[in-house]
């Protein structure tokens, strides 16, 4: 016997993701639409100058192969900004009335910086895979 009541019981198996959107916990930044705004406007920067800082990949045959063992490092920059981006999102989504107002220019000014972050990511690697 095992001391987990859901192993000999008729039930399907559940996830811990799952159970813990049952729980009716909300997420950290739907609790603070203000503070997700924010820290998504911060990825935003991060990312879009990280992005923005990459440059062009050089012709050289050298520096071909190197941006090919870095393409999987810098794969993580889209990937925050598309993170940074669904927050910015969701938050603004649960803001209502006068905070809705006030938030509207920096989740603007985030999916924005997001969004070009990824657009800037995507050219190089289409640059770097392109012979």
């Amino acid at each position: 016997m095992c001391a987990d009541p859901r192993v000999n019981s008729d039930d399907p198996v559940v996830s811990t993701e799952h159970v813990e959107e049952q729980s009716g916990r909300p997420r950290w930044w739907l609790k603070n639409p203000a503070l997700g705004v924010f820290a998504s406007l911060v990825l935003g920067v991060a990312a879009f100058l990280l992005t923005s800082a990459i440059g062009k990949p050089g012709k050289d045959p050298g520096t071909a192969f190197t941006n090919l063992i870095i393409l999987p490092i810098a794969l993580l920059l889209p990937a925050i900004a598309l993170g940074g981006a669904l927050v910015a999102w969701h938050a603004f989504g649960s803001t209502q009335g006068r905070l809705r107002l006030m938030l509207a220019i920096p989740m603007a000014i985030a999916l924005i910086l997001n969004s070009a972050a990824i657009a800037i990511f995507a050219r190089w690697a289409v640059r770097v895979l392109s012979p």
